[in-house]
């Protein structure tokens, strides 16, 4: 078992764990601690490996920890009074998670997390990374400003989900992380089933394979299976 700044690693060797860190040091959150400040923040974080389908932690459970995904996807999600359920959020590889319940009054889950295929993560105690802001007046302003990021994004997304169509939320999704200056054809891939990815823009998932299919049509996109390849992100984007 390696172990770097108090971080255990029962399944994987050094080196791993070397890049493992320097991924998780370069994360915004993490960036802008000092390397007393990391050293802190990590000495009681762990790696934990999901399998696919695992639930990582329940709605309503007390918080104590963060995570950062190193592998993996994570869906963020909440059920209805009847059952239905609403995916609240997609996390991939090389995003944090769960990090504003420290701020939340009562600190428990708003949501559920579970694994969407095998995943591996750090989890980071909440006590110890509120010990470091404490303690710092600059470090809260730079974790105040990737919150304030962070919100600004969600804001915008309650845009689209209230102002926006199906079709144009659809096609929000499928360019959200395409480049500005990306040419054509652009290939994006889905590994989360379809079923997700249409709770994810708030659409039926017989409503979100119609559109797919309208885009197709269209010849602005080519589906086959779970790869996409958009066609002309101009018009995509003219939407």
């Amino acid at each position: 078992m390696a172990n770097i700044l108090g971080l255990a690693y029962p399944v994987i060797d050094l080196y791993q764990a070397i890049i493992i860190m320097n991924n998780l040091r370069q994360n915004t959150l993490f960036s802008g601690l000092t390397d007393k400040q990391f050293s802190v923040v990590t000495a009681t974080a762990k790696t934990l490996h999901l399998e696919e389908s695992q639930v990582l932690f329940h709605q309503q459970k007390t918080a104590e920890y963060f995570y950062f995904l190193e592998m993996g996807d994570i869906k963020l999600y909440r059920l209805s009074p009847d059952g239905a359920e609403k995916v609240i959020e997609l996390i991939r590889s090389g995003q944090t998670f769960a990090e504003a319940v420290m701020f939340m009054h009562g600190k428990n889950y708003p949501v559920n997390a579970q694994a969407l295929s095998e995943c591996q993560l750090i989890r980071i105690e909440m006590k110890a990374f509120m010990m470091v802001l404490e303690n710092s007046s600059e470090t809260s302003m730079k974790i105040l400003g990737h919150m304030s990021q962070k919100l600004h994004g969600l804001v915008q997304e309650i845009e689209q989900l209230t102002v926006q169509n199906a079709k144009m939320r659809v096609i929000q999704y499928l360019l959200r992380d395409v480049p500005k200056d990306a040419g054509t054809p652009y290939q994006v891939d889905w590994e989360m089933p379809k079923t997700v990815l249409a709770s994810r823009v708030s659409v039926r998932p017989e409503t979100f394979s119609r559109i797919l299919q309208q885009l197709s049509q269209e010849k602005l996109i080519s589906v086959n299976n779970k790869t996409v390849q958009l066609l002309n992100i101009t018009k995509l984007r003219n939407y």
